[in-house]
């Protein structure tokens, strides 16, 4: 079975600044590669991908379009980029409106599962495990990460799922006062064609254009979402304390395997 993927880049990182004024999140250094580079590696460990979607914005669509030519983590099929045309934070389209563009844009992405990411995290598991869950769900179900989290906080500004004892998604609350349970979703979700086909609907009901797991919480009643839980930690680069901290993990781990990296940006 054949999976396309769409990684969601279009954002603004107005939490980054100044770092991310001239240089979109994505593509910040992480070790000496763009942040991107990293997903291009889970993604290549993936059998059966047929091509790589990025949607950003009009304001860093040269850069991704450079970047899609020019890098070495390019696997065996396509990296297309898909200008959404929006020019500041102000006017964004939001990760959903952004994926209803793409599907517009492209219908050949309706024909097979769409694994859709988020630009700006990394993870110490294999993404490829997901996909491997979603393969072994019946015709029709969707398949999406989760992580377990003890710090309040983080679980208060986060999309914090349950589920029931056979991974079945049950429950899914955005940035909850009072959370339901310590199961983070990040934005890495495998959708059936099902579920894709449904994303119209979703937004001419005039929900929520912008958080993606807005849509898992509006899909898992209608559709049948499974959680896949991992136990290895991601990490969300949301201000320039976490990039700092990403950089020194990923630049130790350069260093231990004897590969030098390169120079952070200014900022650090």
């Amino acid at each position: 079975m054949r999976i396309n993927a769409l990684i969601l880049a279009a954002g603004y990182a107005v939490r980054l600044h100044p770092l991310t004024i001239d240089t979109p999140k994505p593509l910040l250094p992480v070790a000496g590669r763009p942040l991107l580079d990293y997903m291009l590696d889970e993604l290549r460990s993936i059998p059966d991908i047929g091509r790589v979607v990025v949607v950003t914005n009009h304001r860093f669509a040269a850069q991704f379009e450079v970047w899609a030519r020019e890098t070495p983590a390019a696997g065996p099929w396509p990296i297309d980029v898909v200008d959404d045309g929006t020019m500041s934070n102000d006017d964004r389209l939001g990760a959903i409106g952004d994926l209803a563009l793409v599907l517009d844009t492209m219908p050949v992405l309706h024909d097979e599962p769409l694994f859709v990411l988020a630009g700006d995290n990394l993870v110490d598991f294999r993404l490829a495990d997901l996909v491997a869950a979603f393969r072994a769900l019946g015709d029709g179900a969707s398949a999406i990460a989760l992580v377990r989290s003890d710090d309040l906080p983080t679980l208060r500004r986060s999309g914090v799922v349950t589920i029931a004892g056979d991974g079945r998604v049950t429950g899914f609350v955005e940035k909850p006062a009072d959370p339901p349970s310590d199961l983070v979703c990040p934005a890495f979700y495998v959708y059936a064609r099902q579920a894709i086909a449904r994303v119209p609907e979703y937004l001419a009901a005039g929900e929520p254009p912008d958080a993606p797991g807005n849509l898992v919480a509006w899909m898992h009643p209608r559709l049948p979402v499974y959680g896949h839980v991992f136990s290895d930690p991601r990490y969300d680069i949301g201000t320039l304390d976490n990039y700092r901290e990403v950089c020194a993990i990923y630049e130790a781990r350069a260093a231990m395997r004897g590969r030098p990296s390169a120079a952070r940006s200014g900022g650090e």
